[in-house]
């Protein structure tokens, strides 16, 4: 048995609070002892608490990180754990200098970010990360960026985020109705926070233009909130496209939404590999989506099963849309390679093994 202390500072609902919930959901069931030590709480917190799951809350904040690897030892210790895996940058360091006061946990660090960092983080990573016993890209850039940022290559591995394929994907529209979405209507969908990196300001623009191009009629669907949601609620009311652009809010149902959409849009400027666009290929869903590197991983690595647009092209965006809104055959074609993509590239339970193994 390992015992697994993942580190993270904010237990919320993200994408990363997503790959630790998975990855302790199928280490648990395999045998292996997983804890969670976090400094916000949040969703993740509750419900790994709720079931069973040993919590440990740790001030996680430059200023303390000195006290916080001291207290996070003292943990390690105590409770004799063998791994500590790391979400971001902040945490790998606390997880680092804690090897000062206990150095028998490995300290495993994933990167969910695809920023290059300033000067002062490239100096702490290089005078700090040779202690990483392995750090984890999720996508081949996070990786290339990694390395920008002061890892040693020979360090960084790529294990990408994976999804559970589950069962054959079968259309229901029954929560169409409860979003506002007409029958008959073209349901494009996305589920993202609203905060910038996540473009939906541009999604939306798209939408205006794809307004201006067709008759058929559509509604575009954001799930999700954030602190932009005011301000793109107001940008999305502009005359032409006030009803075309609809907010759901968080849901916790993201399955019922995307077995009711018929397209999925990513329109992020900035991301590393989304949960989001695994979950919609899952379902079968061909994409179109802003062309950053992992995006277009996902997107047009072979089997192609969507369109890479650049960020900011608008029109081009909204064409790429349209273009699967009347090109039936293509259509079809990236639906069915979005769900074989995922049995192939994506299966989570394999990625959970890469991950475990990079422990050893």
């Amino acid at each position: 048995m390992t015992r697994i202390l993942f580190l993270i500072n904010y237990a919320g609902n993200g994408g990363s609070e997503k790959y630790v919930d998975d990855l302790v959901r199928i280490f648990t069931a395999r045998g292996e002892d997983c804890r969670l030590c976090y400094n916000v709480p949040g969703a993740l917190s509750e419900r790994l608490e709720a079931s069973g799951v040993p919590t440990f809350r740790l001030k996680i904040s430059r200023g303390s990180a000195l006290s916080s690897a001291r207290k996070l030892a003292e943990y390690c210790r105590e409770n004799a754990v063998d791994v500590i895996h790391a979400q971001y940058p902040a945490e790998n360091v606390v997880a680092l200098l804690s090897l000062r006061h206990y150095p028998a946990p490995k300290v495993v660090f994933t990167n969910h970010l695809t920023l290059r960092a300033g000067r002062l983080w490239r100096m702490i990573n290089r005078a700090l990360t040779p202690r990483d016993h392995c750090a984890i890209a999720v996508c081949k850039e996070g990786r290339e960026v990694l390395i920008q940022n002061g890892f040693a290559p020979e360090k960084v591995v790529v294990i990408p985020n994976g999804v559970e394929p589950g069962p054959e994907p079968v259309k229901d529209l029954s929560v169409r109705a409860e979003l506002g979405v007409g029958e008959g209507e073209f349901m494009i969908t996305t589920l993202a926070r609203c905060v910038p990196e996540k473009g939906l300001g541009f999604l939306i623009d798209a939408m205006a233009k794809l307004h201006d191009m067709t008759d058929r009629p559509f509604r575009c669907v954001i799930c999700g909130d954030g602190p932009l949601l005011p301000e793109l609620k107001e940008k999305a009311a502009q005359p032409g496209i006030e009803d075309r652009v609809l907010f759901a809010g968080y849901r916790g149902d993201g399955g019922r939404v995307l077995s009711a959409a018929d397209l999925y849009v990513n329109s992020s400027s900035s991301e590393a590999m989304s949960f989001g666009l695994l979950e919609a290929m899952r379902a079968a869903l061909p994409l179109v989506v802003t062309a950053l590197d992992t995006n277009r991983e996902l997107a047009e690595d072979a089997p192609a099963c969507g369109i890479a647009v650049p960020y900011g092209d608008a029109e081009g965006f909204a064409r790429a849309v349209l273009r699967l809104m009347e090109d039936e055959a293509l259509y079809c074609g990236y639906s069915a390679n979005a769900r074989r993509k995922v049995l192939e590239v994506y299966d989570l339970s394999k990625l959970a093994g890469d991950v475990f193994r990079a422990y050893q």
